[in-house]
């Protein structure tokens, strides 16, 4: 029998959002998490993460942005006024810019335990921070498809959101370089050429029943079905610097799902190495990436193929809220200036780490700039 898929309203939204908590004295991570999460005490939206140093906010489900935008607006300054009670603070960034992986510590719960017992230094390595984006959809094979349909868009969604340019105090060259401390995890990036709900019944069945994985949380696809949830998740994105930012993306996201389920095509098997060439191209160059179209194996700009794709989605938007959206998008593009090149400015503007950090801080909750 499939494995059970519960059944959403297609195109619903939810996130969830990794922050990194940070102390008021010199601004490196703190281990304080289990305090703040106990504060808070909301367990449904405030959650620990894999290391004591990351809080995790979760979204509701939404079918309307800007509910969406006050719903992680209310929870970020709760979690921001519960830091400061214990003399920390929470920003954004996919990264910490002098973390230091041996200083971290695993958060008490089953699962991290399991994980750092199994890999070692990579669990502690693999302190990054992302935005994880959900969207509903009515059945596995649906599913699948999106998570197949929306691959070709992952290198947008990476220049969007990149925001870890700095790794141990130096310039990796990188927009994004958070990759880096997850891709030597097992089952880690491109999804498998698995296109309906019983082919992945049969992966899963067959990953389980020889102990390579225990269960889905186990597949980190870049995007991945979640059928506890009735959603695909899209996992490809820093944590941006500011929360109206975050559901942007997300909102983004929507609108490309629905495009590519109301103009389904098939969906045709290709080489990863295409797939992984265009996301490191993004990780590596943001804004200003490479794009290569495996159909045609034509060379474009990451920008051109954007904005091509803006004009498309264009038709289909269905209220002023998401024109406003595909509009802050294109501008943002057009601009060429992501997190990462902001964050890259203040430190060139001067600033130490403490004080490009404490700026961090006080930007999550201000809007895009």
């Amino acid at each position: 029998m499939p494995l059970p898929f519960k059944r959403s309203k297609r195109l619903t939204l939810g996130t969830e959002i990794e922050l990194q908590l940070v102390d008021n004295e010199n601004y490196d991570l703190s281990h304080k998490a289990d305090r703040l999460v106990e504060d808070i005490g909301d367990p449904k939206r405030v959650k620990h993460e894999l290391t004591k140093s990351m809080v995790e906010l979760n979204s509701s489900v939404h079918t309307n942005l800007g509910e969406l935008l006050a719903e992680l607006n209310e929870l970020t300054g709760k979690i921001r006024a519960g830091a400061q009670r214990i003399d920390c603070d929470v920003c954004g960034g996919g990264r910490h810019l002098s973390n230091d992986w041996r200083q971290q510590v695993i958060t008490d719960s089953e699962r991290y335990k399991l994980l750092a017992s199994r890999f070692g230094y990579l669990s502690k390595l693999a302190c990054v921070f992302g935005q994880h984006i959900h969207i509903g959809v009515n059945d596995g094979d649906e599913a699948m498809y999106l998570c197949h349909a929306m691959t070709p868009y992952l290198p947008h969604l990476i220049a969007l959101s990149a925001s870890s340019p700095i790794y141990q105090g130096v310039d990796t060259l990188f927009a994004s370089s958070r990759f880096s401390a997850q891709n030597s995890f097992p089952n880690y990036g491109c999804l498998e050429q698995i296109y309906n709900w019983d082919e992945f019944t049969l992966y899963y069945e067959r990953l389980t029943s020889a102990g390579v994985i225990e269960s889905i949380k186990d597949i980190y696809w870049d995007a991945r079905p979640k059928p506890e949830l009735g959603t695909v998740e899209i996992r490809v994105c820093d944590t941006p610097l500011h929360i109206h930012h975050a559901v942007t993306l997300a909102g983004y996201c929507r609108l490309l799902a629905r495009y590519l389920l109301d103009n389904r095509q098939k969906v045709v098997a290709e080489y990863a190495a295409f797939t992984n060439y265009n996301k490191i191209n993004a990780c590596r160059h943001g804004f200003g990436a490479d794009y290569v179209d495996p159909a045609t194996l034509r060379r474009y700009s990451l920008t051109s193929h954007m904005l091509a794709t803006f004009a498309a989605l264009r038709p289909g938007v269905q209220n002023s809220e998401e024109n406003a959206l595909l509009d802050d998008v294109e501008h943002y593009v057009k601009i060429a200036v992501n997190d990462a090149d902001h964050i890259r400015r203040l430190r060139h503007n001067g600033l130490q780490q403490e004080e490009v950090i404490k700026q961090l801080c006080h930007e999550l909750l201000q809007p895009q700039h």
